[in-house]
Order: structure tokens, then C-alpha cells, then sequence
């Protein structure tokens, strides 16, 4: 992860900034709320929850977006590979795992 990502993930976390607004192509404005984000094979992923929006599914669950920064600007893009997609659910999934372990 660059620099400018580790800042902005802990800049996020420590202003307990975890909602995002993302506009899709026709200009509709949905919610997520930020479980984290992942460091899979070099690059960043958001794994996001969508919040209560019209037009979303009710079981369309965790989504796994792409984050690239344009500037200091992080730009979103889904994954739409479902391999990728679960693998980087999985690491998730793994490390929060072990987070919640050594919590006990």
C-alpha cells in the first residue's frame, strides 16, 4: 500500500469517517458503510455494506470495490470478478477472524 493509502485509511479510521456516498454512471447517489479495507496482491480494496437505498437489492450483501487514489481522491470501482472478489472477501474474513481472536 502507498503511502497516500495508509494515510488515508488512517485518517478514516481515526475520524471514525465509516459511511460513503458513491454516484453510479446515471448520477444515482447510494450509501455504504466501510468494514475496511484489504490489501490483496498489491492493491486496495474497500469491502463496503450498503446501507438502507432504494433500488439496491436486499441480499446484495458485501460489495468489494477497487480503490485507486487520483490525487489524494480515492475513486471506487466494483470488482466485478467473482474470483477476486471472494478472495479478497476471504481475506477479510480471515483477518478479522484473528482480530477477534486475539481480542479474547
Amino acid at each position: 500500500m502507498s503511502k497516500v493509502d495508509r494515510n488515508f485509511k488512517d485518517e478514516l479510521f481515526e475520524n471514525g469517517i465509516n459511511t460513503f456516498t458513491l454516484t453510479d454512471e446515471d448520477g444515482i447517489d447510494y450509501e455504504f458503510e466501510l468494514l475496511d479495507f484489504v490489501d490483496y496482491k498489491d492493491n486496495l480494496y474497500a469491502v463496503l455494506v450498503p446501507m438502507e437505498n432504494e433500488g439496491i437489492e436486499d441480499d446484495m450483501g458485501i460489495v468489494i470495490m477497487e480503490t485507486v487514489f487520483e490525487g489524494n481522491e480515492p475513486v471506487f470501482t466494483f470488482v466485478e470478478n467473482e474470483r477476486l472478489a471472494q478472495a479478497v472477501l476471504d481475506e477479510y474474513a480471515a483477518r478479522k477472524e484473528s482480530d477477534d481472536f486475539e481480542e479474547e
